[in-house]
């Protein structure tokens, strides 16, 4: 088997070598340098500019379209979250005051009650797995969060049991349930609704800002176009050159539609964010802290004489619902509607107080858990529904405020490409139409 042997190239082999590269390279920008000397040169430079800053444009007006349209689709998939998880807040409180109350009665809770407590730990349950689903950045928390409500459940079950044997254990049981929900579901899910709170804040930011990119880029365009025009006009002494004009019409046309759609985007934005969605967070927040303030009640009574720090908790509590509906009473897109009742319940409660401060506990406690329509479940009761539907009707209006308002986008960004597509025709062609004259 012969061995194939390699030469290498001589000096002079490659000296000749690297004299043909120069040489092909010298010829190709001497090539370049002509064909942009002169007046046609400096056509071609400007048409070349003139494509560019049309394309840029097209290309930035489609950006800025489909950026407001996914900001406002974030923004209702993260209040979607955000009512989600103030949800799961409400079931919790919802099935702490259900325990809290039906523990009070003694024996054998309340049948309804009890009823409404296991519904309440699995719907929070089912909505923790669904939110973590949506929303994977929620995920860990949301996962320890259900950690902390197994355990709460698993320490009810046992206050229930001893509860039944008239054990003052189950009281105890009870007290430390209620404690650790406080210290750790309620922290984590308060975190939660504030992640998603400021997600969604960023997202109407990135609505309103969505329509800075687009005047940037139109109006550099514009700038580019219009100095075409006027060199144009000074070089081959005509006053318009149609093409190019009509380049700078549609970039312009463009523009300012687009700018005010975008405007208007976040006009509705702003309407949705001061409006139905601070009316639906609020309204949210109003049943956590009424849910919040019934469990109070009730753990007062149980204290029997020694609950003044629930009591505390539960005027805190009626600070933040009062505080709340307040907000509701100020926002134009809850003012008409019905007051939610928690006057009531909060007079009811005040009797309670009265009874149990007085040595007349039984009846504070058969005021406290009755069903008649004084009594301080039925008071709540109203509560409960009102604003429940209350917040149901909010976050559909939120939710189809926010689809209507970029319901065009999809369409603009496609426009807006074109338009970007059409200008660049339009300004080469007449600048090829003045090059045809030095041909």
């Amino acid at each position: 088997m012969t061995a194939t042997r390699t030469q290498t190239p001589t000096p002079a082999a490659k000296a000749r070598r690297s004299s043909y590269v120069s040489r092909q390279l010298g010829g190709l920008s001497h090539a370049v340098r002509a064909g942009f000397e002169g007046t046609p040169g400096r056509l071609k430079v400007i048409g070349a500019v003139s494509v560019v800053a049309a394309l840029l444009f097209g290309l930035m007006a489609g950006y800025s379209f489909r950026a407001a349209d996914g900001a406002l689709t974030r923004a209702g998939a993260n209040t979607d979250q955000l009512v989600r998880v103030q949800a799961i807040q409400n079931r919790v409180v919802q099935a702490d005051a259900d325990a809290t109350n039906a523990f009070l009665v003694g024996g054998l809770e309340p049948p309804a009650e009890r009823a409404e407590y296991t519904t309440a730990i699995a719907t929070a349950s089912r909505l923790i797995a669904e939110a973590a689903r949506e929303q994977p950045a929620d995920g860990p928390a949301l996962g320890a969060l259900n950690e902390a409500l197994v355990s709460y459940a698993t320490e009810i079950e046992q206050a229930r049991a001893n509860n039944r044997q008239a054990l003052p254990v189950g009281a105890q049981y009870l007290k430390n349930a209620s404690a650790g929900l406080r210290t750790e579901a309620l922290p984590a899910l308060k975190n939660l609704v504030d992640a998603n709170q400021e997600r969604v804040h960023t997202e109407f930011d990135n609505a309103r800002s969505a329509v800075l990119w687009l005047v940037v880029l139109g109006l550099l365009a514009l700038a580019v176009l219009g100095y075409a025009l006027v060199w144009l006009a000074r070089r081959t002494r005509r006053y318009v050159n149609l093409p190019l004009a009509a380049a700078a019409v549609v970039v312009l046309v463009t523009l300012l539609v687009g700018a005010l759609g975008l405007v208007g985007i976040g006009n509705k934005v702003d309407t949705v964010q001061s409006g139905v969605y601070a009316a639906t967070v609020s309204t949210a927040q109003a049943r956590i802290a009424g849910f919040d303030a019934k469990s109070n009640e009730s753990l007062a009574l149980i204290a029997r004489g020694s609950g003044a720090a629930f009591e505390t908790s539960w005027k805190a509590s009626d600070t933040v619902v009062r505080s709340e509906l307040g907000q509701l009473q100020g926002n134009l897109a809850s003012r008409d509607l019905d007051p939610l009742p928690w006057g009531n319940y909060a007079d009811v409660h005040a009797t309670i107080r009265k009874l149990d401060d007085g040595g007349s506990w039984d009846s504070a406690v058969k005021l406290a858990t009755g069903t008649t329509p004084e009594s301080g479940n039925a008071t709540f009761a109203g509560f409960d529904k009102a604003s429940g539907n209350q917040l149901d009707e909010l976050g559909g209006q939120t939710a189809d405020q926010l689809a209507q308002a970029g319901g065009w986008l999809g369409l603009a960004a496609v426009l807006g490409v074109l338009a970007g597509l059409v200008a660049a025709f339009c300004a080469w062609w007449g600048v090829a139409l003045r090059l045809e004259d030095y041909r």
